[in-house]
């Protein structure tokens, strides 16, 4: 658990980390000789939890204000400390601001320094500052009255800190790791290390991590976590990372990230929603330049609003915004942030991040709105039941990467009347009712082209999309058409969707092909020889030259080699299969006869086949993938 110091100048923040610690945590030289904390400092104790008490040391002095916004940004609770001999004192109201803002809840009243005054003046403070806990954060926090010269008090707080419950985190396994880095230096013999408060997920000793915003990969090669040499850490904790790879330690600055590699997708444009402090002095309009302090960075914004009547929040104003940064910031749904002015002098509100990558706006926003709001929910599994009910279908696969959960997050318990499908390679949630109106308003679509057209009828594959997307999302379109070709409601004739009952079958050319069709659907993967497929279906060489022409225009048929062709979705689906057992490894014949269960004859021709399109490559007697997009390309979705 993590507990930072909070209050003004010369308060006693630092004396109260040393007493409760033996820990002094001013450690430049200048600080020592100004009397004053500059930088951020770390202390370390056992708690009853089995786990490190971690205490961050934040300056109070007002020239300083942007360290101690750094230092907050990843705690579990804090210490709001206050000289009795001086009350509260401005850096003590900002201070409380910003707790605010990030949202922490949990926090401990501290009065310091109570040899220097009367019992009854200590009281006095702190009924003084209680108020104005309460006006700010809204609860009431736990007082102590102590000096860190005498001692008093000093063992009551620790061990109530001791005792004290960590915050939960939220996500779980399924969470990538996110530092945002506050400390970089070089350790002789060691190398270059980096330290913050691991905002999110977990990392071990070896893993791989990418670098933001320079998209770097580096190794970790040595890991502390709350000051203690271990082979992994978690959320919540202070971190010091040894790191290897093609970096310099100029190439790292404060702010900087590392993330796992899957969830390094920085963006300029990050939806989030914000409040503005009721005492504020000034309003924020359109498009105005502020300063944005998340986790250790700190970076220049402007606020588009979103969903805000006027033009203008004014102070103690809610309102969803887009923050357009000037450069790329790597976030995650639920992540706060601070708002300054853009000379950095006042705090004028902060919030939480709701959609990291947030698009471009155009005039409608309904849609738009309905989506932030369901991010406002805890975690992905809970914004997925928001939304499923509202809308055609979800991208769970977004969904999930917006609360950092890694691509192979499962899909959570799904309500009744809920289905998933897997489309345009996301995986898609929708309720039974949305995929039955898709369904209607494709066949209405096919049937009205059918009725209105004289002669020649069917649409073109786009047209129908295009069409059937007006009223519904294009990949629950997508997905039910796939559905009602294969399972011949409709039919691919000439290049153009029609209706299987207006097909006219006494066309040798239709019924040859669909004979065809409807064999190589029955044979699946186990693909059959021309010559085995013509006796099956009782066609002279002649028609099935007609109806391999005729599937081959439709690009429902591919040619393997000369005596074998095989149906578009059997071929998606062995390449796909392929990838998924090589993986990063080469992979031989024999493994891809077994996995299949399938001839080594038939299994030869097929490798042979991805081979000539560029699918996979030939290594001596393996082979390794060499362009899955091709499979997409050749074969469709």
């Amino acid at each position: 658990m993590i507990i930072a110091t909070a209050g003004h100048v010369d308060h006693g923040k630092t004396s109260l980390v040393k007493a409760l610690t033996g820990v002094d945590t001013d450690t430049l030289a200048e600080e020592k000789t100004r009397g004053l904390s500059i930088n951020l400092g770390y202390a370390y104790v056992p708690s009853d939890h089995q786990e490190t008490l971690g205490f961050i040391d934040v300056p109070g002095h007002q020239r300083f204000i942007n360290n101690m916004i750094a230092g907050v940004s990843g705690i579990d609770r804090a210490l709001l400390v206050v000289a009795a001999d001086d009350g509260p004192m401005p850096q003590t109201l900002e201070h409380l601001d910003v707790l605010a803002l990030l949202g922490l809840s949990q926090l401990d009243l501290v009065i310091t320094k109570v040899d220097r005054c009367e019992e009854a003046r200590a009281e006095q403070v702190a009924e003084q500052t209680q108020a104005l806990v309460t006006q700010r954060l809204g609860t009431r926090a736990d007082v102590f009255y102590v000096s860190s010269v005498t001692g008093d008090g000093i063992e009551a707080l620790r061990q109530h800190l001791k005792k004290a419950v960590p915050r939960r985190h939220t996500g779980g396994d399924q969470q990538g790791f996110r530092l945002s880095i506050d400390r970089r230096f070089h350790v002789k013999g060691a190398g270059i290390v980096v330290t913050g408060t691991a905002s999110a997920g977990q990392v071990a000793l070896g893993e791989t991590l990418t670098l933001l915003p320079q998209g770097a990969q580096v190794r970790v090669r040595d890991l502390r976590a709350n000051d203690q040499v271990t082979d992994r850490a978690q959320t919540g904790q202070r971190v010091a990372l040894c790191v290897t790879g093609k970096v310099q330690l100029e190439d790292i600055e404060r702010g900087h990230c590392l993330t796992d590699p899957t969830l390094a997708c920085p963006s300029q444009r990050v939806d989030a929603e914000v409040s503005i402090l009721a005492h504020s002095p000034n309003g924020l309009k359109h498009l105005t330049p502020v300063k944005v302090y998340i986790g250790a960075q700190r970076l220049s914004a402007r606020i588009a609003l979103i969903d805000h009547a006027g033009s203008t929040l004014q102070p103690g104003d809610q309102s969803l915004v887009q923050l357009i940064f000037d450069s790329s910031v790597s976030t995650f749904t639920g992540e706060r942030f601070l708002i300054r002015d853009d000379s950095e002098s006042i705090n004028l509100g902060g919030g939480r991040v709701l959609d990291p990558w947030g698009p471009k706006y155009g005039k409608s926003k309904s849609g738009r709105v309905q989506w932030l709001s369901a991010l406002k929910a805890e975690n992905a599994e809970e914004a997925l039941q928001r939304l499923v009910l509202e809308r055609p279908c979800v991208d769970w696969r977004y969904l999930a990467r917006c609360y950092n959960q890694k691509p192979d997050a499962p899909l959570p318990t799904l309500p009744k009347g809920v289905i998933s499908f897997t489309k345009d390679g996301a995986t898609w949630v929708a309720t039974a009712t949305s995929l039955a109106n898709t369904r209607n308003v494709i066949l209405n679509a096919v049937e009205q082209d059918r009725n209105t057209q004289v002669e020649a009828h069917g649409l073109a594959k786009p047209q129908l999309v295009l069409q059937a997307a007006r009223k519904t999302h294009v990949a629950i379109v997508r997905a039910v058409l796939e559905v009602l070709l294969k399972d011949g409601t409709l039919v691919l004739a000439d290049g153009r969707i029609v209706s299987a009952q207006s097909i006219n079958r006494s066309d040798p050319t239709i019924a040859h092909w669909l004979a065809m069709r409807d064999e190589l659907k029955i044979a699946r993967l186990d693909v059959p020889v021309l010559s085995d497929l013509r006796s099956r279906i009782g066609l002279t060489e002649l028609e099935l030259k007609i109806a391999i022409k005729h599937g081959m225009s439709n690009a429902e048929l591919h040619r393997i080699n000369a005596t074998r062709y095989a149906m578009a979705d059997t071929l998606r689906h062995i390449a796909t299969g392929i990838i998924v057992l090589a993986g990063d490894r080469p992979f031989t014949v024999v493994e891809v006869k077994e996995h299949f269960a399938i001839g080594r004859k038939l299994t030869i021709e097929l490798l042979e086949f991805f081979d000539s399109i560029n699918v996979t490559q030939r290594n001596g007697n393996a082979r390794v993938i060499s362009n899955a997009k091709v499979i997409k390309q050749r074969f469709g979705d």
